[in-house]
């Protein structure tokens, strides 16, 4: 008996296998017979706005005006009703307050280096938690309507960060966004397309 290395290997291929094999190999255009591919000319690396547009020092050197704390109703209309682009939008769900302010900071920052002007920042509604005034029905017996509705902590730290002063250069306004857009849980922010100065 012959050792297993000398068994010749059987084609796996059947007579019917091969014939339509053939078919095929004759629709094939050889390589060496086609045309060079066109030649490619060398992308061109570009640079991120973020990085070409640093923000002046005089954006943080010098006191700015505190931003108004509404959005005039022309503007949040054309944002509502996409007539208006939002630029950029951020949910700051999940995060606590140091990590949501880093978040909010750089993508404001970073819009102002991109010439973005509108940022759509979701807080979140917060949670709603018992009224402890006059609770007149047992515990059993509440309802959705015997808790007050209370703002959670974001919702209500953000727009003290808008207002305080290392926002504040670059924040035109802020305000309640559409019911869409996240309503009394989000907010549009405006951005300052140039610096501007605290008037004395």
């Amino acid at each position: 008996m012959p050792p297993m290395g000398d068994k010749k290997k059987k084609n796996p291929l059947s007579e019917q296998d091969k014939a339509l094999w053939e078919q095929v190999a004759k629709t094939i255009t050889p390589l060496k017979e086609r045309p060079n591919a066109p030649e490619m000319k060398p992308r061109t690396m570009v640079r991120r706005k973020e990085d070409a547009a640093p923000i002046p020092d005089e954006w943080r050197r010098h006191n700015a005006p505190v931003p108004n704390n509404f959005v005039e109703k022309r503007t949040q209309r054309k944002i509502a009703t996409g007539n208006k682009d939002v630029d950029r939008s951020i949910d700051l769900h999940g995060l606590n307050k140091e990590q949501a302010y880093g978040v909010l900071r750089s993508a404001i920052e970073g819009g102002i280096r991109r010439g973005d002007k509108v940022l759509l920042v979701v807080t979140g509604k917060g949670g709603k938690r018992f009224a402890q005034l006059a609770p007149d029905t047992p515990t059993a017996y509440r309802t959705r309507d015997d808790f007050d509705q209370h703002g959670g902590i974001l919702k209500q730290v953000v727009p003290e960060w808008l207002r305080g002063h290392e926002m504040r250069p670059f924040v035109e306004s802020f305000g309640p966004a559409a019911k869409h857009h996240g309503g009394d849980g989000a907010l549009y922010v405006l951005l300052r397309k140039r610096f501007a100065r605290k008037k004395t």
